[in-house]
């Protein structure tokens, strides 16, 4: 194995909780309502973009777009991704891990997160919900990063926080690990079905990994 394709929100990075705030305040601006994390959770598929399209009347998308990612990219400043994880990347990258992304969000807020905290530089593809047709757990996007890799299934995993994650991976062939390593993930520590592997500790996973 010496491919990873990862989840993104979640899994390598902890941006869930910006994602919630993101979206609390767009509603709450725009439609004057309150969500919860759960109920923000349940609307989680489509991209960002997609998200507010469905919920919000026309005329008001371009505004509530600006407001969403001008409140994304605000967060970031506050707060940066967790060290367990930025280790965990480097000592990946360091090791020759070839490694993807293939996530659930728009292109836009994607690239303000690798930009904010600096994580372009450790993943060769990233595929957004923007570039394919069928998002997970549909397989399309873990299929078109081994494409653009030019890896197998047999020489690579899936590693992601939520059921689709699982779901897509084995779906497309790969190994699949679930992980809870994050205060805030898309599951309260269990999974359907059950991922190959399971970790709630970065360290734990470089571990693993490298012992391969």
């Amino acid at each position: 194995m010496r491919t990873i394709l990862f989840d993104f929100d979640g899994t390598v990075a902890d941006t869930l909780p910006l994602i919630f705030t993101a979206f609390r305040s767009t509603f709450q601006r725009f439609l004057q309502e309150h969500y919860s994390d759960a109920q923000i959770v349940a609307m989680f598929g489509p991209t960002e973009t997609g998200i507010l399209q469905n919920k919000l009347p026309a005329h008001e998308h371009e505004a509530a777009l600006d407001h969403f990612f001008h409140v994304y990219t605000l967060e970031h400043a506050q707060v940066q991704n967790p060290p367990q994880l930025a280790k965990m990347l480097e000592q990946l990258h360091s090791a020759g891990i070839q490694m993807g992304v293939v996530t659930g969000k728009g292109r836009r807020s994607a690239d303000i997160s690798l930009r904010e905290w600096g994580l372009e530089k450790y993943f060769s593809v990233v595929i957004t919900g923007d570039e394919v047709t069928e998002p997970k757990p549909h397989p399309e996007g873990i299929f078109t990063a081994l494409k653009q890799l030019g890896a197998t299934a047999e020489n690579a995993i899936f590693v992601g926080d939520s059921d689709a994650d699982i779901i897509a991976g084995r779906a497309a062939g790969l190994t699949t690990v679930g992980v809870d390593w994050l205060l805030v993930t898309q599951k309260a520590g269990s999974f359907d079905p059950e991922p190959d592997y399971r970790f709630s500790d970065a360290q734990a996973f470089v571990d693993w990994v490298l012992g391969r």
